[in-house]
């Protein structure tokens, strides 16, 4: 095996537990913003995308004030992260997990002064949106029952779909963690998603980055 496939085999090995977990918390975080703002989601921004839609179509103002406010902080977390990225690339994973955990204590301290929704929402996304630069979770369960069928005619490497699965898999379950702990501690389950993006961020401290993957290190292949 030349090094160049050797490099390929194992750089897949070497981002699951970083993928696995940020899959996880994108879940947690998503299923918070849920149950907190009655419907919405703060990470599957393309659900948030189609209820401001709705919203705009019905005329319902409220619905679309909280649903833009959504979308704009994704936006905006999305650009903070672009920014740590070049700033820091080759330690873009950690960066970036602080970057998500301050931006989730900030929400937490904005809840402190404000409980109306769309500030909330919009401080929300803007986390999700900065952390949605390492995964993206859109589509896994489609891209896993994809690649299986590609496999099946030989067309992608063994166990991608596998991959999909996983990440989807991590995914529900920091769902059903994120809803399970708002009951239990309501808004104060945010600390602990805050607190797990900080610890994540230390244990990927040294996670290699390749700063010539546009993409991001992280993100799925097409």
């Amino acid at each position: 095996m030349s090094t160049t496939d050797a490099e390929t085999t194992a750089r897949p090995r070497s981002r699951r537990p970083v993928e696995t977990i940020v899959a996880m918390h994108l879940g947690f975080v998503d299923a918070f913003g849920f149950v907190l703002l009655g419907g919405f989601f703060v990470s599957s921004i393309e659900a948030t995308t189609t209820r401001t839609g709705v919203a705009l179509g019905s005329s319902s103002w409220f619905v679309l004030g909280l649903g833009g406010a959504i979308l704009a902080g994704f936006v905006v977390g999305v650009v903070l992260a672009a920014v740590v990225g070049r700033m820091w690339s080759r330690r873009r994973v950690p960066r970036v997990l602080l970057l998500t955990a301050g931006l989730l204590a900030a929400a937490g301290a904005l809840h402190a002064v404000t409980t109306t929704a769309p500030p909330i929402g919009f401080a929300l996304a803007l986390a999700m949106g900065a952390e949605a630069t390492l995964l993206e979770t859109g589509g896994l369960l489609a891209d896993a029952a994809r690649s299986l069928t590609d496999r099946l005619f030989g067309r992608v490497p063994r166990h991608r779909w596998v991959r999909y699965l996983r990440l989807w898999g991590a995914v529900a379950v920091g769902a059903a963690a994120g809803a399970a702990m708002y009951r239990v501690l309501g808004f104060g389950a945010l600390w602990v998603a805050a607190g797990a993006a900080t610890l994540a961020a230390y244990a990927f401290r040294n996670s290699p980055t390749d700063p010539t993957d546009a993409a991001g290190p992280y993100a799925l292949e097409s």
